[in-house]
């Protein structure tokens, strides 16, 4: 009988340590909002005005980066390439253009000026502008034509964008894991315009400073019809950029710790 008992509360002590066990790698796996982020009551009409507050809060975090969430800084943000492929067809160049190790300045300056969200439906739009000019620098790579002039060249660039505002559309669906409800990011779309599109493409035409210093002027000149072109490779990769880690926050952080 002593044995019989002794193994019923063996037995009872195995379950409590398996429940123990499991309830505690569930909480492991559930990423809490991290300190400093604001949560918004989703059914609170103020609901825009508390995410445009949690966004703009929020910024400071997101420059620094988030390791528990596996955010990187993103001040400045670094784009390892992005090539540009255009036809005159179309526009007035007819160049390939490539970048390398692009790093992009003052993402943390974004002033978030309105939001609008279908919280049920996962659908957000931010729309914001930066209080400093976006300033690219990177490695180049050019060959074509710009208008009815040839250019070549390859070295530093820099390209700045004053007066900077993005309207940015984030499209998701829910997902469940181990029994928590997330947002899958399904798309995220940037659209921007600026005032201003500075350009110095350092060492063109291997190196000759007058024929290099007469075609930066020229660009700079005619910066509407080059940004024209230029515009839907840099949304793009500037909203790759900001997807990724929107992705990265919502696959980690549940839906219902964001909006609850």
């Amino acid at each position: 009988m002593a044995m019989m008992r002794r193994d019923a509360a063996l037995v009872a002590l195995c379950c409590l340590v398996c429940v123990i066990s499991k309830t505690t790698r569930t909480a492991a796996s559930v990423v809490k909002l991290p300190k400093g982020f604001i949560a918004c009551k989703k059914d609170d009409p103020g609901v825009n005005s508390c995410i445009q507050q949690a966004l703009q809060t929020a910024v400071p975090h997101l420059v620094k980066g988030i390791p528990s969430l596996g955010l990187i800084p993103i001040d400045p943000l670094i784009i390892s390439q992005m090539d540009i492929i255009q036809g005159a067809s179309n526009g007035p160049l007819d160049i390939k253009l490539s970048f390398k190790d692009l790093y992009i300045h003052n993402i943390g300056s974004i002033k978030i000026t309105s939001m609008k969200s279908n919280i049920n439906n996962y659908t957000f739009n931010l729309k914001a502008d930066f209080d400093e000019p976006l300033v690219l620098e990177g490695m180049y790579n050019i060959q074509g034509k710009i208008i009815i002039l040839p250019i070549i060249g390859e070295g530093k660039s820099n390209l700045t964008l004053a007066a900077l505002k993005v309207s940015i559309d984030i499209n998701g669906k829910p997902v469940t894991r181990k029994g928590d409800e997330y947002m899958e990011l399904e798309s995220l779309e940037l659209k921007f315009s600026t005032s201003r599109l500075y350009i110095q493409l350092d060492n063109l035409f291997n190196g000759d400073q007058l024929l290099g210093n007469n075609m930066n002027m020229f660009m700079n000149q005619n910066w509407r019809e080059i940004l024209k072109d230029l515009q839907p490779a840099f949304e793009s990769a500037l909203g790759m950029a900001f997807q990724s880690v929107t992705h990265q926050f919502f696959h980690k952080v549940p839906y219902d710790k964001i909006f609850n």
